[in-house]
């Protein structure tokens, strides 16, 4: 995982009119510990904690221009874990994010390397036998509506908006250089290793709300056997109802 000063790592995916329609599943800036996860929207969109993810909030409105939050901050929720990210992440030898988005709520687990789910590694992921996620986005909000049409990105912005305006007030990085930009310009070296290494990618769809439209999750939707098997394998853009790893 790309991570140090300068850098602005994210793997996210992202609808038409960005900034709207953003799902942030990693992302973070400079030496930063932990993991920030975070939906944009457009207006009418807010999350509530309902205590089924392990993660706190920092931000409950979605809406990128949302009163009295930061511009385009979106509703953003923050572990204390520091597997999670950066150099936590790398000690670890890594490990698997996974996310799911349904109608009801986009989840975002992450599992160390040590203690990925077997149905993960067997290739048939199943969320509703999995512990709390990180992070949870749901509350009043249609996420038909404000979430479609998702391509996923993987990048690595060097300084950019954000990295660029927490330089300064960054206590190990500010002190390096007046801004983010001239450490980057001067420091080509400081970057050999930032870069993202990624073993896969996959993205899989509910087989059964392919079809039927009744159910909820943890339960088969009416009308189809539960013991169908309940994911296939599909290819990018991500459609509705799926879960990627």
């Amino acid at each position: 995982m790309p991570y140090r000063c300068g850098t602005w790592p994210a793997f996210w995916t992202v609808g038409p009119n960005w900034p709207n329609k953003e799902i942030d599943i990693i992302e973070g800036a400079h030496n930063q510990t932990t993991n920030l996860m975070t939906l944009h929207t457009s207006d009418n969109c807010s999350i509530t904690n309902d205590n089924m993810f392990t993660g706190s909030t920092s931000t409950t409105n979605c809406f990128v221009n949302a009163h009295g939050q930061s511009n385009n901050a979106g509703c953003s929720i923050h572990t204390i874990k520091t597997q999670t990210y950066g150099a936590g992440f790398d000690d670890i030898t890594v490990g698997v994010y996974a996310m799911e988005w349904t109608s009801r709520a986009i989840s975002n687990w992450f599992f160390p390397r040590n203690a990925i789910s077997v149905d993960i590694l067997n290739g048939r992921p199943n969320p509703q036998r999995w512990a709390e996620p990180v992070s949870q986005f749901q509350g009043a909000c249609e996420l038909d509506s404000h979430i479609k049409d998702q391509q996923i990105v993987f990048d690595n912005t060097f300084c950019g908006d954000w990295a660029g305006n927490v330089w300064t007030p960054d206590a190990l990085c500010g002190p390096q250089a007046a801004t983010c930009n001239d450490f980057v310009a001067n420091n080509p070296n400081a970057f050999t290793g930032a870069y993202w290494t990624i073993k896969s990618l996959r993205v899989y769809q509910d087989q059964a709300q392919r079809n039927v439209h009744v159910g909820y999750p943890g339960h088969a939707p009416w009308g189809v056997d539960p013991h169908l098997p309940p994911w296939i394998s599909r290819l990018a853009p991500i459609p509705p109802s799926s879960t990627g790893i």
